[in-house]
């Protein structure tokens, strides 16, 4: 039942992220579509010209950012109690092997185990860059429309157009896109920061097995790291946006405890592993 109440609530905050960013755009494209109108000249365009019409973009950097910060601190407190349960669903799977269990903080000193940053302010430090990388991108999109559409010889109309166009891109499919890594990330770094704190030291990647999962993703399904260290996809968790992108964009995958049963010891040799290679000791 709690469960099924988080997963929900994670739902429902991606949703209202995707509604935030989808009004955002808007708001920004009636500004810029307005420059537009007030900058342009059929004569001369210059680069200043084209920055006053796209300067709309650069000023709302901080609403932008805050609207992402709101939705990704609910999202990371989300994240600690989906840990807490599944912390929960381990140590009820091992309860009879007490010695496996997690009974609170880990100073780790094994080279295994990476450096960890969990916290809340590494959180918003990554939203924050996030979101000037977002908006460089925006940038860079419509003054490269603005100047093609120009030295082309397209009138205002044509530019107004192609400029709406790709606004309807940033106010559809990539606000969902948007909000889904910013929500995935956040929830992650929310569990990982528990696991840390109670001394989680395995996790195990769970793919989202369904039609919708990348070949690269399904292929790790199962695979058990060091708390910390990286998964054989470049990533530490789930929706990790330090490694690739291509792996973290859109990823819907989980990140679970894992422990190694009473009797086992993990593979020395392996940076990951799976559970059929661990070692049965006597």
């Amino acid at each position: 039942m709690i469960a099924a109440l988080n997963n929900a609530r994670s739902r429902n905050n991606e949703k209202e992220l995707e509604l935030a960013l989808r009004r955002y755009f808007k708001s920004i494209r009636e500004e810029v579509l307005h420059n537009l109108e007030e900058y342009w000249s059929e004569y001369q365009l210059l680069q200043g010209q084209i920055d006053l019409i796209v300067a709309p973009v650069n000023d709302s950097h901080e609403r932008y950012y805050q609207i992402l910060e709101k939705h990704n601190k609910l999202e990371y407190s989300l994240g600690n109690k989906e840990a807490e349960r599944l912390i929960n669903i381990a140590n009820n799977k091992h309860s009879n092997k007490s010695i496996r269990r997690f009974k609170g903080y880990i100073k780790r000193v094994d080279n295994l185990f990476g450096t960890i940053k969990w916290s809340e302010e590494d959180l918003l430090q990554k939203t924050f860059i996030a979101s000037q990388r977002t908006l460089a991108r925006v940038t860079s999109d419509l003054n490269r429309i603005i100047t093609d559409g120009y030295t082309s010889g397209k009138g205002i109309n044509v530019v107004a157009n192609m400029l709406t166009r790709r606004f309807d891109q940033l106010e559809t499919w990539e606000a969902k896109r948007i909000a889904r890594t910013e929500i995935h990330n956040s929830h992650n770094q929310g569990v990982m920061r528990i696991y840390d704190e109670v001394g989680v030291e395995y996790t195990q990647w769970i793919a989202a097995n369904d039609d919708r999962v990348r070949e690269s993703h399904a292929e790790i399904d199962g695979e058990i790291i060091p708390l910390g260290a990286t998964y054989s996809n470049g990533l530490k968790y789930p929706g990790d946006t330090d490694g690739p992108i291509e792996e973290w964009i859109n990823c819907r995958c989980s990140n679970a405890p894992f422990v190694i049963p009473y009797g086992y010891v993990a593979p020395s040799d392996q940076s990951y592993f799976y559970e059929d290679d661990l070692i049965q000791i006597k």
